[in-house]
C-alpha cells in the first residue's frame, strides 16, 4: 500500500496515534453490500473502525460474537433490534451486549458514516482486517446472489423497515 493510499496516522510521542480525519476517503477500506467498511485504530486491548452506509442499505438483524459502542458521525439510520427500530442522527450512541442480533437501515438518499469500538482487540494487523473484509464481501454478495435482501428497494411494501422509513417521511420508503 502507499503512502498516499494510508490513513493519516500521526504519532507525535510515545503512546498516542492520532487520525486528523475519520470521514477521509482516502483511509483504507473495503466496498461491501453493508457499506464502506475499514479499520481505523488499535489500542492495546480495544479497537476501532468504520462503516459508510449507502443510502437505501437494508442488513437483516444479525449478531456479532463481541460487545460494541457504535457512534453515529454523520448521516441517519434506522437501528433494529427484536423488531424494534431507532432514528439513529449524528451524535447518537449505542451500545449492543456480544450476541445481541441488531440490524441497520439507511432509507435516506444521504449515507451514513458510524464508528465502532470494540473493547477486545483481535489479533490482526490493518492488512489481515482488509483480507478479512475482502472475504466477507465475497460472503455478502453471495448471500445476496441467494436472495438475501440489501437494499429497502428490495423489500416490500409492507415490510416494517419500509413501514417504518415511511412514518419517518423517508424519500427511500
Amino acid at each position: 500500500m502507499s503512502d498516499e493510499s494510508k490513513q493519516s496516522i500521526i504519532t507525535s510521542w510515545e503512546g498516542i496515534q492520532v487520525i486528523e480525519n475519520i470521514t477521509d476517503f482516502k483511509n483504507p477500506g473495503v466496498e461491501t453490500l453493508e457499506g464502506r467498511i475499514g479499520p481505523l485504530l488499535k489500542g492495546d486491548g480495544s479497537q476501532a473502525h468504520f462503516i459508510e452506509m449507502p443510502g437505501d442499505l437494508y442488513c437483516h438483524e444479525h449478531s456479532h460474537p463481541t460487545e460494541s459502542l457504535i457512534f453515529t458521525v454523520k448521516g441517519r439510520w434506522v437501528l433494529c433490534s427484536a423488531g424494534r427500530r431507532q432514528l439513529m442522527r449524528p451524535g447518537s450512541l449505542f451500545w449492543f451486549k456480544a450476541g445481541t442480533p441488531t440490524g441497520y437501515e439507511v432509507p435516506f438518499p444521504e449515507p451514513a458514516f458510524i464508528l465502532i469500538f470494540k473493547g477486545d482487540r483481535d489479533e490482526t494487523d490493518e492488512e489481515g482486517f482488509l483480507e478479512y473484509l475482502q472475504g466477507l464481501k465475497l460472503r455478502l454478495e453471495r448471500a445476496h446472489e441467494e436472495g438475501t435482501p440489501f437494499k429497502l428497494s428490495e423489500l416490500s411494501v409492507d415490510h416494517p423497515a419500509k413501514v417504518f422509513a415511511r412514518g419517518l417521511g423517508s424519500m427511500r420508503a
